[in-house]
């Protein structure tokens, strides 16, 4: 039997997926200023300096080495190869902030191709998600363990629980980052989320307003770790966690006791 051309699976593996947009990528498909340039060269030569998230880095190669990705050579990880989508999206965010680059810059057909369809294709199809948090993009995996909370939450702050856990270990500016921001959502209803559990919602208070979250660090707990400051912080927010749920909870509860009548 004949199968529909809008059924048929892309069996290409992520190594493929790399090579082919190395290929056009490191072609010269950008016109700027009546001149030919590839991907790279462009944002080395116009945009990287201005990426805020660069570090110390003082090119776009450099950068890219540090991420896993040598644009002269075929080999490549499962993990680099995500690392690379992501500084892509990046990339053409700051391109979409830089009007003056953006007005001005011609792509050729086969880059716009893979930048607008070919990456958010290939992302959705290795099981991840691309999230804004602030002026930066994460991909992250899908987690199926908040998918109960996508129907109560605002998309925004459903995407911050998603990228909480980005943040690894030396993620410490980001952690508080996101809990200050689901704070200040989880605030605007404080009568409810205290009504759930007022003993845990004082603990995650004082976490979120001593230990740095907010403001300095109080001098009660100047002598904690990072480490331990970031231990507390994932304390934190598993204790978030569990309150935003609490509604779907009791949603769980009732639906058993009517169950049982």
């Amino acid at each position: 039997m004949r199968i529909s051309i809008f059924h048929l699976e892309n069996n290409k593996t992520y190594k493929e997926e790399y090579h082919k947009m190395i290929k056009v990528l490191g072609s010269k498909c950008i016109t700027f200023e009546k001149k030919e340039y590839t991907y790279f060269d462009f944002v080395n030569n116009y945009l990287f300096n201005n990426w805020k998230f660069r570090g110390t880095y003082l090119d776009c190669y450099e950068y890219l080495e540090s991420i896993g990705i040598n644009t002269k050579s075929r080999k490549i990880t499962k993990d680099s190869f995500i690392n690379f989508l992501e500084f892509i999206l990046n990339i053409q965010l700051l391109i979409q902030n830089l009007k003056y680059y953006s007005e001005k810059m011609e792509v050729s057909m086969k880059c716009n191709s893979i930048l607008k369809h070919n990456i958010p294709l290939i992302i959705e199809s290795y099981g991840y998600q691309a999230y804004s948090l602030d002026d930066r993009i994460l991909i992250l995996e899908k987690d199926l363990s908040y998918d109960d909370l996508m129907d109560i939450l605002p998309e925004d702050i459903y995407e911050l629980l998603l990228s909480y856990k980005s943040a690894k270990n030396n993620g410490i500016k980001m952690k508080r980052l996101i809990l200050y921001k689901i704070y200040q959502f989880m605030i605007e209803d404080i009568e409810k989320y205290k009504s759930y559990n007022s003993s845990i919602f004082t603990n995650i208070k004082l976490i979120i307003n001593k230990m740095g979250v907010i403001g300095e660090v109080d001098k009660k707990y100047k002598d904690l770790s990072n480490y331990k400051l970031r231990k507390y912080y994932d304390n934190c927010f598993a204790m978030i966690v569990y309150l935003l749920n609490t509604e779907n909870i009791l949603k769980y509860k009732e639906e058993i006791l009517t169950l049982k009548k």
